[in-house]
């Protein structure tokens, strides 16, 4: 019950909807940790909605303003998480971690239970799609994924989200995605920095990322033009990849 009442609390700190306490239980910075599942090894930095650094209290006050939500960037290695008290319609304040500039280390079952591993994607480019269930642009994206993926055995495929393994599964069977998918993958994306979906990232066979690209159709008129659009920006980042002298 304690736990359920944390989660309540931390639901209305993140809509900027809740009071400072709930059921009597003071808002502290361990519940907001405990209930986020962070470890206290890793940093956790807050900032208010003018980009400034500011202490929990302070990032917990500016929560409960009218058309605020939180912004979370996590470091690549994950060792640091840095949440902003973002106004609606307002400029995001600039990423505090240098960009990703290779594939990060992670280890996640796919829908099937096999471990996927950063390591074991090595040997082929790979291209990831970020995506949710409910996301109607990667809805209508499924089909030219699965149209560009089947004629390219040279490279390796990921779908990643964050939704829990039934959803994703339900997602796979209704929609009918063929790409192999790696569900509950919520830190592997804040990782990453990715913040809008659909999104796909490229990377070459040692692992590095050769560019992402914003993906997701409206229509199925629409729809007709992503494989050769897909087709030309990735044989284009292979083909400057292949060009680049060796480091």
């Amino acid at each position: 019950m304690r736990a359920m009442r944390r989660l309540v609390w931390l639901l209305c700190i993140l809509s900027g909807a809740g009071a400072h306490a709930v059921d009597g239980l003071p808002l502290t910075e361990s519940d907001f940790r405990g209930t986020l599942g962070i470890s206290p090894n890793v940093r956790l930095a807050y900032r208010g909605p003018d980009c400034n650094a500011v202490g929990f209290e302070a990032f917990s006050q500016a929560m409960h303003e009218p058309n605020v939500r939180a912004d979370v960037d996590r470091a690549v290695d994950g060792t640091s998480i840095t949440v902003t008290a973002r106004r609606r319609g307002a400029t995001a304040c600039p990423i505090p971690y240098p960009p990703i500039t290779e594939l990060p280390a992670f280890a996640l079952p796919d829908l099937t239970g096999k471990r996927v591993t950063a390591a074991s994607l090595k040997g082929k480019p790979t291209l990831v799609s970020f995506y949710f269930a409910q996301c109607v642009p990667c809805i209508l994206e499924v089909g030219p994924l699965n149209d560009f993926a089947a004629g390219r055995r040279d490279l390796n495929f990921l779908a990643v989200t964050f939704d829990e393994p039934d959803v994703a599964r339900d997602f796979v069977t209704r929609f009918k995605l063929r790409w192999r998918v790696v569900p509950g993958a919520r830190e592997l994306i804040d990782r990453m920095g990715i913040k809008q979906y659909p999104t796909l990232a490229l990377f070459d066979a040692g692992g590095r990322l050769l560019g992402t690209r914003r993906g997701g159709v409206h229509d199925e008129l629409e729809a007709v033009t992503v494989k050769p659009q897909i087709t030309r920006w990735v044989d284009g980042l292979l083909r400057t990849r292949e060009a680049a002298p060796a480091r």
